[in-house]
């Protein structure tokens, strides 16, 4: 039996005539067919809306909603080619020059790595230089990829950097000094490949003090209880804190360590002497967290500051995509000039020396800020104090920033020329 289809319209031959309950069973049939056609358009619609989603619904998942043309729907939670998690580490000391003696200048140095998770190609280390024979540079890498992580103004300095750092092919990290001296080179963190994972994420905080330590009042240490910090409160598991320190340093040089514990303080960074007005220095440190509190101890200076800035995720967070890092091969982006009193906005790179991660997708980065005064300065980064300007010197700061639209917020009390180099873009959701 074919069933008439909306459209059909059904004739008579001309001087036919049907029986009445002929007519009346084609008029039955017609019924059941339009309400048939009802419920599979009730039924269509339905199924349609649940993929879709009707207007003040929200779809199955947003990826649905985006493939049947919703381009206002966010793509949330995908993953990124190059992502990382960080697994911080007890500091282990990889080099220590001054077991062996000081290193002379323009030497190479190949810094042994311990066996780390298949596929790890970058780490996060932390490197000084003491007692320097010169003026100079310490980089990390070789050939081409060399990137500079600390300046040495001149002989006798001391300087430290928490760096991202690239692994040579076979696996071992390549260090030089041009200046000469003893160079430290501590592991702190490794970069795990992962498309999502619940520990080792970064996650960003608008930076807060948490430790403002005067010696002359408080003495020379400190401990931060992590549990009465408001902006920790809803971190959940934590593996690592990330501190921004800063200080007054002083006429004899100083320096900052921390650790887990009061006797235990395995990081360190050193600051070289000051003089005049020109006497603050900072530093970022990833400190591991393992009983709910981090201990500070400071030497030299009047006053020392320590700001959170971030933390990573620990074991039995959520797991997501949001907070893995995708590492940026080395480059040395063009400064830009600054004027008097200036606030910039500094982009991160390009997209391909962004290792091509969606601008959408970047929330915060890890950057190197580089600035050469023309005059003693302050310089922000993000609306805060992240290092001081000196006049023909440049001077440059690790810091974790967030950054909206790829770029970042740069603020110079004092004319001269900026550069804003990310090591390690920290994906949004």
């Amino acid at each position: 039996m074919r069933i008439p289809t909306r459209g059909v319209k059904v004739t008579v031959a001309a001087g036919e005539r049907r029986p009445r309950s002929q007519v009346y069973r084609w008029l039955i049939i017609g019924l059941a067919w339009v309400l048939a056609s009802a419920a599979v358009l009730v039924g269509s619609r339905y199924a349609v809306g649940a993929w879709v989603g009707d207007p003040g619904t929200v779809p199955a998942t947003v990826l649905d909603a985006r493939s049947f043309g919703d381009a206002s729907a966010p793509v949330t939670d995908r993953a990124v080619a190059g992502s990382a998690r960080l697994i911080p580490v007890r500091p282990q000391v990889l080099l220590d020059s001054r077991e062996v003696g000081a290193l002379p200048a323009g030497v190479d140095v190949t810094v042994p790595m311990p066996e780390t998770t298949a596929g790890t190609r970058v780490v996060l280390v932390e490197i000084s230089i003491l007692a320097a024979k010169g003026p100079g540079e310490v980089t990390v890498g070789q050939g081409t990829d060399r990137t500079v992580v600390l300046r040495v103004p001149k002989a006798g300095a001391q300087l430290s950097a928490t760096v991202v750092a690239h692994l040579a092919p076979d696996g071992d990290l390549r260090a030089s000094t041009t200046s000469g001296g003893d160079l430290l080179v501590r592991l702190i963190g490794v970069f795990e490949p992962a498309e999502r994972s619940d520990a080792g994420r970064i996650v960003a905080v608008p930076p807060a003090r948490v430790v403002t330590l005067v010696p002359r009042t408080d003495g020379k240490r400190a401990r931060v209880a992590l549990a009465e910090v408001r902006q920790l409160a809803d971190a959940g598991p934590i593996s690592a804190v990330i501190l921004r320190v800063s200080a007054d340093v002083g006429s004899k040089g100083g320096l900052v360590s921390a650790g887990t514990r009061a006797g235990d303080l395995n990081q360190t960074v050193y600051w070289s002497a000051t003089s005049g007005t020109d006497r603050t220095r900072s530093g970022l440190m990833v400190i591991p967290v393992s009983d709910g509190s981090v201990h500070l101890r400071y030497e030299a200076g009047t006053e020392m500051r320590a700001d959170l800035v971030g933390y990573v995720t620990g074991t039995g967070a959520p797991e997501s995509t949001e907070g893995l890092v995708v590492p940026v091969p080395p480059h040395t982006p063009e400064p830009v000039r600054a004027t008097e009193r200036s606030d910039v906005e500094i982009p991160l790179g390009t997209t391909e020396t962004l290792a091509n991660v969606p601008v959408d997708r970047i929330a915060a980065a890890l950057v190197t800020v580089t600035a050469t005064g023309d005059a003693e300065g302050g310089v922000k980064v993000g609306g805060k104090p992240t290092l001081t300007a000196s006049k023909g010197v440049a001077r440059s700061a690790l810091t974790l920033v967030e950054t909206p639209q790829a770029r970042v917020r740069v603020q110079s009390a004092v004319a001269g020329t900026v550069a804003v180099t990310p090591h390690a873009l920290v994906l949004t959701g």
